[in-house]
């Protein structure tokens, strides 16, 4: 197959489309820097602090987040630490990158409907009057891992099997391509009902 960019040999394949390791990360790049667009979530001279577990996430995040505000007066840090979905980042900065894509947010807003729970951290949201940035909520788990490899970051393996949850939407996305988009797009209209940010 062709790469639907540039009609160079394809390697990767998103979604229904198909595309070259030159082609692909540009796509991903692209998709970021959309996202921090329309929501306006990083402005000139915040304080970004950017958590780096040692997954492929965070190294993504890292390289990504400083691709794009290359010409935006901000102050980014990064802290290595391990991190859990609504735990409190002691720290100067006002705003917080988290190592979440968008397999994460799936999967956390499934657990808390099956378990009969509102979900408090959809999307970026504020917790001890920082801003939570969630900044691959819009890259899959196998894009950001793809991504990670052409670029040749060096991450640690995770460790943790996937969850039934994980399991059942990587094979609905395997029979319905962008079923996780559409998920999320769900997702996203249910957190305007709870008004969280």
């Amino acid at each position: 197959m062709k790469c639907l960019k540039c009609n160079k040999k394809s390697c990767i394949k998103i979604s229904t489309n198909y595309f070259c390791k030159n082609c692909f990360t540009e796509v991903i790049q692209k998709r970021i820097r959309k996202e921090l667009r329309i929501t306006r979530v990083i402005k000139k001279n915040d304080k970004i602090l950017i958590i780096d577990d040692g997954s492929y996430n965070s190294k993504n995040s890292v390289y990504l987040l400083k691709g794009t505000l290359k010409n935006l007066p901000c102050e980014i840090s990064i802290k290595k630490s391990h991190y859990k979905i609504g735990k409190k980042i002691k720290t100067n900065a006002n705003k917080i990158i988290i190592p979440w894509n968008l397999d994460d947010e799936c999967e956390y807003f499934l657990y808390c409907f099956f378990n009969n729970k509102k979900p408090k951290y959809l999307g970026h949201y504020k917790l001890d009057k920082k801003l939570y940035i969630k900044l691959l909520l819009n890259v899959t788990d196998s894009e950001s891992r793809k991504f990670a490899d052409i670029k040749k970051f060096k991450y640690k393996k995770q460790k943790k099997e996937k969850s039934l949850i994980n399991e059942c939407l990587d094979v609905l996305e395997k029979e319905h391509p962008e079923t996780k988009y559409s998920l999320l797009r769900s997702i996203e209209e249910i957190k305007k009902v709870y008004n969280e940010i």
